[in-house]
């Protein structure tokens, strides 16, 4: 699944302004809002799809969520209307849900002495599909076409619903969940840290949407640039995997606070330097440079509050990331349709910094609180 929707989230943006029949600046707009609609929607559906396992069969749930993605990917390789293509995005956010079902199941199958390594292969599957999927997805696009492409991706989907009916096993409803949050998990300091998880995803987000405006601003054709998209894409996409990694490992010996001060703040100085590159190749030097110090702050932010507080605040911190996708591209290409990509990266990079200063004041006392546990 992680695979087929990369796949066509690199070549999205392309077949948006291929298809618009509107003026540049209303193009940005719809490729905006169409990027961002699946993730915006399963920021509340991934809930609902959670609960729905106690009342009906999770492996019947997850066949039918695979199935419904592989219809609409196929119909969106046959419609050139942005107001359908956007109904069918939002309906992918409603469906977006089922990567909890899935996690249920692995969680469900597992023995307690594999729980981990299994949810760890799981989550790791995630990754190397947002890796590998855009290279070949935009790969695709040059070579089949649009249409193709996005067939090519429903019918992946169609292999691994097949895949998964023979293999997966069944596994019993879950009981039903008391409400997951409750007024003591959520208050200024958790919300203060859900902004700036979700302006550190905004960072990681917002630059596939605008894309082929980087690409036009170095004056390469839009041909090469299609194929060239995915390349840009996975080659980021790694230093941030490899970057979470290893800060992630030497927070241990760091204290976590003031690791991610300095992680977004040369994160986002790479941000801004995007601004002053002079070719493709030192640009996607740069955003290889920020996207790997910039992905480690996530789960950083989120371990600060999971050894202080409840586990239903996690939910609510990782909440932050689906408003992030969604809201990165919707912030890309609004700004520039009414700017340039220099005011881009430097609306990004300040809205960065505010939400930075804030966590500085609320956490400048965090020894004497006991809010790090080491």
């Amino acid at each position: 699944m992680a695979f087929s929707y990369n796949f066509v989230m690199v070549f999205m943006p392309f077949f948006i302004i291929e298809i618009s029949p509107y003026s540049f600046q209303e193009t940005l707009i719809w490729v905006g809002f169409i990027i961002a609609a699946p993730s915006l929607v399963s920021a509340i559906a991934s809930t609902f799809w959670g609960s729905l396992t106690s009342r009906f069969s999770p492996k019947l749930l997850y066949l039918r969520g695979l199935l419904s993605h592989a219809v609409l990917f196929l119909s969106m390789g046959f419609t050139s209307d942005l107001y359908i293509l956007l109904f069918l995005r939002i309906l992918q956010g409603v469906l977006g849900g089922i990567s909890t079902v899935g996690l249920i199941i692995v969680s469900s199958s597992s023995s307690k002495e594999r729980i981990s390594e299994d949810i760890g292969f799981f989550q790791t599957a995630f990754t190397l599909g947002q890796l590998i999927g855009p290279p070949i997805g935009a790969l695709a696009a040059a070579v089949f076409g649009y249409k193709g492409a996005f067939v090519s991706a429903s019918v992946v989907l169609f292999a691994t619903v097949t895949l998964c009916y023979l293999n997966v096993t069944e596994v019993p409803h879950q009981p039903k969940q008391e409400r997951f949050f409750g007024p003591s998990t959520i208050n200024r300091r958790t919300i203060i840290g859900w902004i700036l998880c979700f302006t550190a995803t905004v960072q990681l987000m917002f630059l596939p949407s605008v894309l082929p405006n980087v690409f036009e601003n170095f004056n390469i054709e839009r041909v090469i640039a299609l194929k060239w998209a995915g390349i840009v894409v996975m080659l980021y996409t790694a230093t941030a995997m490899m970057g979470t990694y290893f800060w992630s490992k030497l927070s241990v010996r760091i204290r976590r606070d003031k690791m991610i001060l300095t992680l977004i703040i040369f994160g986002t100085f790479f941000q801004l330097l995007l601004s002053i590159s002079q070719g493709i190749v030192d640009f996607v030097l740069i955003r290889m440079a920020q996207t790997g110090l910039i992905a480690a702050t996530i789960p950083l932010i989120i371990s600060i509050f999971a050894t202080e507080l409840r586990g239903g605040v996690i939910g609510f911190l990782n909440s932050a990331r689906f408003a992030g996708n969604a809201m990165g591209p919707i912030i890309a290409t609004s700004v520039l349709a009414v700017s340039n990509l220099t005011i881009l990266y430097l609306f990004i990079s300040g809205m960065t910094i505010l939400a930075l200063f804030s966590f500085k004041f609320l956490f400048k006392n965090v020894e004497e609180h006991n809010i790090l546990i080491h």
